[in-house]
């Protein structure tokens, strides 16, 4: 079960139509040669068929470049417009077989997830489907949701071998990586390695806030990375990092808000460019016309790594140039940050 070997940096991503472009936008294997994508079914979109056939696409070109993605379908495990077997059973048969008369890189493996207040039978289903794919799981553990005897139970019920078992310690949104933090990090990851030798052990954390209350351009600490180097730092030498890419870790019911906004991730540090959509009329729409200045912001930092870094980063430099199109569509400030992201992780992890 060596399908995603490798690896030293996690990022989670939502299948949403910002990050999917990102992923999409990856075509070469060195992009995601040590950099594992999880990407998780978002329970606000509302038609399941096209999620999945949008997860299927992302699965299959992921498989292309060589990299299997991990799949975490928790927060749609209750929606019946999957079919019985839920959206990881659905998209296993998919996967099973070619996308088209030419495709012949099938079948398609991947990684199921399985969160730590899954139910013994929930993770024995998902343990049955990673070792039916060749692939194992990812167990991804929240802290306050599960003890050392729940996860001893549920690590049990995976009936997998340690090694193909892949442990996402998940402290979701973490704004300053404190002392305390650090601490209480540590213990769970002693937890961990009580209950045996895993394939992988990731700090899954984000530090970007559900909103942002500055307009014009500052910058951030990355907290994501400060903890987790205090903890290898610590003794956690085998400790993988993880983090959300240019997204809040947690899902929320979004909005149409009056800024546009790009968050572009530099080392050890966030840049934030927000502005607020003009009133007055223009040449193009207000959201189009603010998000030039955003990305003329970026263009113009110390921070920006030229337009050949990534796909999103070619795009940031054509729209503060006065190229560009559809910049009303609110996925694109995501998509482009989050290609940005991914061509940084990638850059981190051959570091």
């Amino acid at each position: 079960m060596a399908a995603h070997a490798g690896f030293t940096t996690l990022v989670a991503l939502r299948a949403k139509a910002g990050e999917l472009a990102a992923l999409r936008a990856l075509t070469r294997p060195a992009q995601v040669r040590r950099v594992q994508p999880l990407l998780q079914f978002d329970p606000g979109r509302k038609r399941p068929a096209d999620q999945l056939d949008d997860v299927e696409e992302v699965a299959r070109h992921l498989h292309r470049l060589g990299r299997c993605c991990w799949i975490d379908a928790s927060d749609v495990a209750d929606r019946p417009g999957f079919g019985a077997g839920g959206a990881l059973g659905r998209l296993a048969d998919h996967l099973a077989g070619p996308a088209d008369l030419l495709d012949t890189a099938w079948p398609v493996p991947f990684v199921p997830v399985v969160r730590s207040d899954a139910t013994e039978q929930g993770a024995a289903t998902l343990g049955r489907l990673g070792a039916e794919l060749g692939a194992g799981v990812a167990l991804r553990v929240r802290p306050g949701t599960a003890d050392r005897d729940t996860l001893g139970r549920l690590v049990e019920r995976l009936a997998l071998e340690p090694g193909d078992i892949h442990v996402v310690l998940d402290l979701q949104y973490v704004a300053e990586a404190t002392t305390t933090r650090a601490e209480r990090a540590a213990a769970m990851l002693a937890v961990l390695t009580g209950l045996g030798v895993f394939g992988s052990t990731s700090l899954l954390t984000g530090s970007i806030p559900k909103t942002l209350g500055q307009t014009a351009t500052w910058e951030q600490a990355r907290a994501e990375e400060v903890l987790w180097e205090h903890l290898v730092g610590a003794g956690a030498a085998n400790l993988r990092f993880g983090d959300y890419g240019a997204v809040h870790p947690i899902p929320g019911p979004g909005f149409r808000s009056k800024h546009v906004a790009l968050k572009y991730t530099c080392p050890h540090r966030w840049l934030y460019s927000r502005e607020r959509m003009p009133d007055e009329p223009g040449d193009e729409p207000a959201r189009g016309r603010a998000f030039r200045v955003v990305c003329r912001r970026v263009v113009e930092s110390a921070g920006y790594a030229g337009p050949g870094f990534s796909w999103g980063d070619h795009e940031i430099h054509e729209v503060a140039a006065g190229g560009g199109r559809a910049l009303g569509d609110t996925s694109k400030p995501i998509a482009f940050a989050t290609s940005h992201h991914l061509a940084y992780l990638a850059t981190r992890a051959a570091a």
